[in-house]
């Protein structure tokens, strides 16, 4: 076996490894077997129904700011890319990375060069992730300001503030300022000689220009369409978190018991898990960080109604685009009529215009997405 091969196997193993682990970790701490399977059991069709239908609408509105980022794009091509990407990121090990791929081919076939697709595809995750960390923040304060938590729970919501607002501050500096780009693509080209040193499969790189040039390509995307793509990827994300607070409530929790700011904590620590998490969508991971957020300071009667609350959540956001991906992907395969020659796609692309392999960005909804 190859050693590329070797790593997937090695890959698949801790991915589901650890999915199988905080799977039993979870039955072994959450309420008894008969109380979670009582809690699943009634939860009916209509409420699948209606979470699911609110899933739906959370992964449509990813198709817009998409078509903000990659003009041309339609809101059909927007949706198969997007359902299509995030099952293959919710079903492999690795998947963010895979499904970065499959939209990059999607994209190729649709006539949009390296350089515009890279560009939309880094847009897409800074915002997203800038979005889903700021609304988190936001409801740390509240949930401090207004609620009953303190101690580590203080010192928790101030060092999020901190650094959301930071690398906030960062992101838009390196955008909309030459030279603090160019500086901080010095210290990554001492970085990444430093590495070069160690690992001969990393060549030295002058990242100074590629910064400089990602700058350019990124704020001559954004300048015109920013306050629009800011404002569908807040709500987009407040649809994810209302999916979650829907699934909640369905499940017999109140306010009383689970107010809404921690239903938005909650979702982004969810993402987070998943983010830095090695399994498909977060699996195992994100249901685990879901049950801690949401539990904390619960009563344990009430456990196994946050476990089927989490499950239905889960079912809507991370199970169901898995058919519906599938079904987009066969459709994008099938499809011919809407195909571009591979020679029109490569001369509409010159050299010049092609950016580093070095700017790639994992998907955001490694999951969830």
């Amino acid at each position: 076996m190859t050693r590329s091969g070797v790593r997937k196997v090695l890959s698949a193993v801790l991915s589901y490894g650890v999915v199988g682990l905080v799977m039993w970790l979870l039955y072994r701490t959450v309420g008894s077997s008969d109380e979670v399977s009582s809690a699943i059991d009634s939860i009916s069709l209509a409420q699948v129904l209606i979470v699911s239908g609110l899933g739906l609408v959370y992964l449509a509105s990813m198709f817009r700011p998409m078509v903000y980022t990659l003009p041309g794009l339609s809101m059909r091509q927007a949706g198969v890319a997007r359902t299509a990407s995030l099952a293959l990121a919710n079903t492999v090990p690795e998947g963010g990375t895979v499904a970065t791929g499959l939209t990059f081919a999607m994209y190729r076939s649709w006539g949009f060069g390296l350089s515009d697709s890279t560009t939309s595809i880094i847009a897409i995750g800074i915002w997203t992730n800038l979005s889903r960390y700021v609304l988190m923040s936001v409801a740390l304060v509240l949930l401090v300001t207004f609620g009953s938590v303190t101690g580590s729970t203080v010192l928790i919501a101030v060092g999020a503030c901190v650094v959301v607002t930071a690398v906030c501050l960062m992101i838009a500096l390196i955008i909309t300022n030459d030279g603090f780009a160019r500086g901080i693509g010095r210290v990554l080209t001492r970085f990444r000689n430093a590495l070069a040193r160690r690992f001969t499969r990393i060549e030295s790189r002058d990242m100074e220009q590629v910064i400089a040039d990602f700058r350019v390509d990124l704020l001559g995307r954004v300048r015109t369409c920013w306050r629009a793509l800011t404002a569908t990827m807040l709500l987009s994300q407040l649809l994810g978190a209302l999916v979650l607070g829907v699934a909640v409530r369905m499940s017999g929790l109140s306010h009383d018991e689970i107010g809404w700011d921690r239903i938005v904590i909650a979702f982004g620590a969810m993402w987070l898990a998943a983010f830095v998490a090695p399994t498909p969508g977060g699996l195992g991971v994100a249901e685990a960080a879901l049950i801690a957020v949401l539990g904390a300071g619960l009563a344990a009667s009430a456990q196994a109604e946050l476990v089927a609350a989490v499950l239905l959540f889960r079912f809507a956001t991370w199970f169901l685009p898995i058919p519906l991906g599938l079904i987009a992907y066969l459709y994008w395969r099938l499809t011919t009529n809407w195909r571009v020659p591979t020679e029109r796609a490569l001369t509409e692309q010159t050299p010049e215009t092609q950016p580093s392999n070095d700017l790639h960005t994992r998907s955001d909804d490694k999951g969830s997405s």
